[in-house]
């Protein structure tokens, strides 16, 4: 006769449920909350502060701003819109992102964009590290990805990241209140640290 063996259940491991994509669009639609999506994983982004809110909103103003005066082909979008990481199957949130001439949508509702040429994130504590590194290398995937725009919530500081001819990524960084940060990838669009920090101060 056969005795069956009792697993304790320490050693027993929890199957963590994969969602579809379909799922994921489905349960996005009614949450309250925004989650990101990373290969069948869906998880809860962290609620941004105030100071973050507007600053990323800043940022896709100024840019918008510069784009519709000089009538360039582009399309701002803020931080609504999802962007889509095929090559890892994920799906994101930027702060800011900026599509050059015709727009491609991954899904027929049209929230999740797939040609970003950039993006703004803006550095909270929580995220930080996660923006600066993996968040970084996932969006290096992307083939249209030119240019990574890092603006940092408790200094006055931006860091730009430019995808060079040869592939390498060159960096420069935008310090106080008296710099204007250069974005090769939008006809070298200016965006002034005094403009986009303006009124933050008590925030």
């Amino acid at each position: 006769m056969t005795t069956a063996v009792q697993i304790p259940a320490l050693f027993k491991h929890k199957v963590e449920k994969k969602y579809t994509i379909e799922e994921y669009y489905r349960r996005e639609e009614k949450s309250i909350h925004k989650h990101e999506y990373h290969a069948g994983k869906i998880i809860r982004m962290p609620g941004g502060k105030a100071k973050h809110s507007r600053l990323a909103q800043s940022a896709a103003r100024i840019i918008d701003i510069f784009v519709l005066k000089n009538n360039f082909e582009y399309t701002v979008f803020n931080s609504d819109a999802m962007v889509r990481i095929d090559k890892l199957n994920k799906i994101v949130y930027p702060d800011a992102s900026v599509v050059c001439e015709k727009v491609l949508f991954f899904d027929d509702g049209k929230t999740t964009i797939v040609n970003p040429i950039l993006v703004v994130e803006v550095l909270s504590p929580s995220t930080r590290n996660y923006d600066r590194t993996t968040k970084f290398d996932m969006y290096r995937t992307i083939p249209s990805f030119k240019e990574y725009v890092l603006v940092d919530q408790d200094t006055k500081r931006i860091s730009v990241f430019t995808k060079q001819i040869n592939g390498d990524w060159l960096l420069k960084d935008y310090i106080g209140q008296d710099a204007t940060a250069i974005l090769v990838a939008i006809h070298n669009c200016p965006i002034s640290l005094a403009d986009l920090y303006k009124g933050t101060e008590d925030l």
